[in-house]
């Protein structure tokens, strides 16, 4: 395989939580780390709260890192500022999963696309910017004549298509999707999946895919990374991951119906038993708590992320046999 894009390693954040007594701080995201190659699309799925948002807010430099560090074409990014911050981040962007919630309700849409082409001196002839943003809208298959409505005017598939168009603005090379499509209806879904696999085809994009439908990520991932309670239990090609399970959370997750979610009315994956406490997580597998599997090692010792085959990588102490019939 080629050399990677980018470099994520042991990237660790903690949040710092109460006010009084004793410092306690939430483990997010504890150590991961991944190689993401061009034009590939790597899926990171886990439930909510995870660590897969925050994952994708470190890597884009969103908020400050704890430890670790993320390197792309070779540079190391962690913590860098001034111009230098202002070019790589033209090539590493995001599409969030709420658009509406990204977008100015009192800003025109076409305006909000040509904001950081021309923040970030792209261009700046505002008959050429204009020129671009409409083919940004054609790109991402709305219509010309939508440059100047307002956002309420949208449905969510129009204003997931405007923020697709408006992270597309600055030629990114790698675009992180965080639950991009979630909440959208399944109909819809499915559009804007095949919207994403057009512009990887036609723009050589590479996407880390965030999301917590299986169905969904194996759709578009070339490989899929399991994440739990801010850790990476599996790694390993999308075939692999369904054909050759070697972990009992992803086993989980691949067995789990889709529930809808009363809060949200989005589906989302629902597992017996609760997550534990990210504040005071299990000193053994963090899945020990939940795992049918769970024998005292797995209580007592934290198992390290191991590569038991060519590029299929998983945290357990007793990776299940070629994924116990999960053909």
């Amino acid at each position: 395989m080629n050399e990677p894009l980018l470099t994520v390693e042991n990237l660790t954040k903690h949040f710092e939580v109460g006010r009084f007594g004793k410092k306690k701080y939430v483990r997010a995201v504890e150590g991961v780390s991944f190689k993401l190659y061009k034009s590939e699309t790597l899926g990171v799925v886990g439930e909510s709260g995870s660590g897969k948002s925050t994952l994708a807010r470190l890597i884009l430099g969103l908020i400050p890192i704890t430890a670790g560090k993320v390197i792309y074409n070779d540079l190391d990014i962690t913590g860098v500022s001034g111009k230098k911050e202002k070019e790589i981040r033209k090539d590493l962007q995001m599409v969030f999963q709420d658009p509406y919630a990204s977008l100015n309700p009192r800003i025109k849409v076409g305006d909000a696309i040509a904001e950081p082409i021309i923040y970030n001196d792209i261009e700046k002839n505002r008959k050429k910017v204009k020129e671009k943003v409409n083919s940004l809208l054609e790109l991402v298959g709305l219509q010309n004549k939508m440059y100047d409505r307002y956002p309420h005017e949208f449905s969510g598939g129009q204003r997931q298509r405007i923020g697709i168009a408006r992270a597309l603005s600055l030629n990114p090379k790698v675009l992180i999707c965080d639950e991009a499509v979630s909440a959208l209806d399944v109909s819809v879904q499915a559009q804007v999946l095949n919207l994403f696999n057009r512009l990887k085809r036609e723009l050589d994009l590479t996407y880390i895919f965030i999301g917590h439908d299986l169905s969904v990520v194996k759709y578009i991932s070339n490989r899929i990374m399991v994440m739990y309670l801010g850790e990476t239990m599996e790694l390993a090609k999308t075939d692999a991951i369904f054909t050759k399970t070697k972990h009992p959370y992803t086993k989980a997750l691949i067995s789990a119906i889709p529930m809808i979610d009363p809060d949200t009315n989005q589906k989302r994956i629902v597992l017996e038993g609760d997550i534990p406490n990210p504040i005071n997580p299990p000193s053994g597998c963090r899945f020990s708590t939940r795992c049918y599997m769970a024998q005292d090692k797995c209580r007592k010792v934290h198992p390290d992320l191991l590569e038991i085959e060519e590029g299929h990588f998983v945290r357990c102490h007793y990776p299940l046999n070629g994924g116990e019939g999960n053909e």
